[in-house]
């Protein structure tokens, strides 16, 4: 049996995390979608963060303990209201697998997420891994979105980060990593917006080998309500983000600099326009439009249609 069949063969533990926070109604199916896996050498992490005040910190337990029987469950919990960085990052230190995978609690894997994606980092002895991933409407179960992030072209630790600074390898659920790789990192963003965002720039950071996968294998869906990244926290955590990747504009040509600020303030104009802040949003589509016309031309159709869904 040659190296490449020898690693296909093992079966190292994989620790897949979920925070869970008001969404006790959902947290169940998204915890089956795992326990369902064709891959079966896993543990379950879910982190319960609402606080013990809530009606929903008590729900929760007693849904996933009295619908799911499975020795592969674990709930945990934090302080309460923590957030979705610091829930993860508690998880993980709890956690006992080998290989880290996560999944928000209203989101679900197909059922072959973790065996093929293991078996891709195997053969390739890739540190982490991440995928493509689709978008879609909670309510009809149609595809919304199907985004391939397949923007990186070098992979290199310089490459990496123009590639995710540019347009974010992300979101979480896509990702796999090794638990020796992020304990080497800071782990998640404990941070208003961009959680994702910061480990994946640490395991860049961290030297890590990194590959992509050009597959989909999460169905991630987007509800109706207020969202949390709809509010003022998105406002203020995405001016903390731009900070943040303002210092790697030496690794980016002058061009990529005005397309990042752009996306920048482009961001912020949908956000304001979402809480009928018509001022504001006006005033940052200005500056959008001047930091790049051309990517605003071009990426404006494309914001609206997204905003849309």
């Amino acid at each position: 049996m040659d190296q490449k069949d020898d690693k296909a063969c093992l079966k190292p533990l994989v620790s897949v995390i979920i925070p869970t926070y008001k969404r006790a109604d959902m947290v169940v199916h998204a915890v089956e979608s795992v326990l369902n896996q064709t891959y079966t050498n896993l543990e379950v992490i879910v982190v319960n963060d609402n606080k013990p005040e809530y009606a929903e910190y008590n729900t929760t337990d007693q849904r996933l303990q009295q619908e799911l029987n499975d020795e592969r469950l674990r709930i945990i919990h934090t302080a309460g209201g923590t957030g979705g960085g610091a829930a993860r990052n508690y998880a993980v230190s709890q956690a006992r697998g080998e290989y880290l995978a996560f999944l928000d609690d209203d989101d679900e894997f197909e059922p072959d997420k973790i065996e093929t994606q293991l078996r891709f980092m195997l053969d390739n002895n890739l540190d982490c891994s991440y995928q493509d991933v689709s978008w879609y409407d909670a309510d009809s179960g149609k595809l919304v979105e199907h985004r391939r992030l397949n923007h990186v072209k070098d992979f290199s630790k310089t490459g990496l980060l123009r590639a995710h600074v540019l347009t974010p390898i992300s979101p979480t659920a896509i990702y796999m990593l090794k638990m020796s790789l992020f304990r080497r990192t800071k782990g998640f963003g404990e941070v208003l917006v961009g959680q994702d965002w910061f480990l994946m720039l640490r395991c860049i950071e961290a030297g890590a080998k990194i590959g992509y996968m050009p597959e989909v294998h999460v169905r991630q869906y987007l509800h109706k309500g207020t969202r949390l990244s709809l509010g003022n926290n998105k406002l203020i955590g995405e001016n903390e983000l731009y900070k943040v990747r303002r210092t790697y504009f030496p690794y980016l040509s002058p061009a990529e600099r005005r397309y990042v600020k752009f996306r920048h303030y482009a961001v912020l104009a949908f956000a304001s326009a979402r809480r009928r802040q018509w001022v504001r949003a006006a005033k940052y589509a200005v500056e959008s439009f001047a930091a790049s016309p051309t990517a605003f031309f071009r990426q404006i159709p494309i914001y609206f249609k997204s905003s849309k869904n």
